[in-house]
């Protein structure tokens, strides 16, 4: 009987340890689901999209267009974390530079739109919001052709997480993405939950070796989602909120993606993938670090962030975003 139990108890052993050995192996089986993801999303801002060009050509009220642009802008931020990271050019014609930092106001679609828009429509802008309403369209028209593109690896959708988390913290919970509508605190819960979307792809795989990780992660991203809901752009502490959840977020990123075994390549990059955020040490490629980090800026919107002895202003954090996003463009190019 001793033996049976025995022989047993080693089969048990023997299968859950092929079982681990299994997941470790095949690290990319959730990255072939994403796409069933993010292409119904691009779907759902083509029709937000198109609904605000309808509410505009047949003349609705300025509170009807408004609410129509601020569907839209939260279908984009569901889905910005893999938007910016795989189509990073066609992204500066949906969202562009849209604060209040420069003088010649480069804001791309949304942020045009906006301007026009805000605090109410003027009968005499309807025309050209219209035009630039459909230029927006034109614009996700390219985002959804884009769709059909091989399944992202497990550590580009790890690298896209992490650079989410920065876009949050520069251009969401700042202002500096929304600086007339006032809509930056939703719109960071939104991008939030699009970051939620991709992480629970791997939550039960990070669940078999630090199930403690995995609940923390999941605790954070509740509460964090909670303060944004509830947040005020107006009386809201952006660098404890940093400091407290999206710092965190990221150590936790980085952590599960080690636990997973997903490799770090030797790649060039500005914002380095080790790094446990971009507040740490050598977190940015010292070719990209200049006077501009914390230079005054006469905009409302763009904050100083003083963490872990280092400096970022929103705008500046945003610039280390696009330039990150030309360099992955070009790296898979190759």
């Amino acid at each position: 009987m001793r033996v049976l139990i025995f022989v047993i108890a080693t089969l048990l052993i023997a299968i859950c340890a092929f079982s681990i050995y299994e997941c470790r192996q095949k690290p990319g089986a959730p990255s072939q689901h994403v796409l069933s993801w993010y292409v119904p999303g691009v779907n759902k801002l083509k029709t937000k999209v198109d609904n605000l060009c309808h509410s505009l050509a047949t003349h609705q009220s300025s509170a009807a267009v408004q609410q129509a642009f601020c569907e839209s802008r939260l279908a984009y931020k569901e889905i910005e974390v893999l938007a910016e990271y795989f189509n990073p050019f066609t992204v500066q014609l949906i969202n562009g530079k849209g604060d209040d930092t420069t003088g010649n106001k480069e804001g791309k679609a949304f942020q045009q739109i906006e301007r026009l828009l805000y605090p109410s429509l003027q009968a005499a802008d309807t025309q050209m919001a219209y035009v630039e309403a459909r230029k927006l369209a034109a614009a996700v028209n390219i985002l959804a052709q884009e769709n059909e593109r091989p399944a992202p690896t497990d550590a580009q959708l790890f690298d896209a997480m992490r650079l989410e988390l920065v876009r949050i913290i520069s251009l969401g919970i700042s202002g500096f993405d929304s600086p007339e509508a006032c809509e930056s605190m939703k719109e960071a819960a939104a991008s939030l939950e699009g970051v939620r979307q991709l992480w629970n792809l791997y939550a039960d795989r990070v669940n078999i070796y630090n199930p403690t990780l995995v609940k923390y992660t999941e605790e954070l991203m509740t509460v964090a989602s909670q303060q944004l809901s509830r947040g005020n752009h107006n009386h809201f502490n952006r660098q404890l909120f940093i400091s407290d959840y999206m710092n965190h977020l990221s150590i936790n990123l980085k952590l599960s993606r080690e636990a997973l075994s997903i490799p770090y390549d030797d790649d060039t990059y500005v914002l380095d993938p080790a790094a446990s955020n971009i507040f740490a040490r050598d977190a940015v490629h010292p070719l990209y670090v200049t006077v501009d980090a914390i230079q005054d800026s006469t905009g409302s919107n763009d904050p100083l962030y003083e963490i872990n002895g280092q400096q970022f202003r929103a705008s500046y954090m945003y610039n280390l975003l696009q330039q990150n996003g030309a360099l992955n463009t070009v790296a898979a190019g190759n």
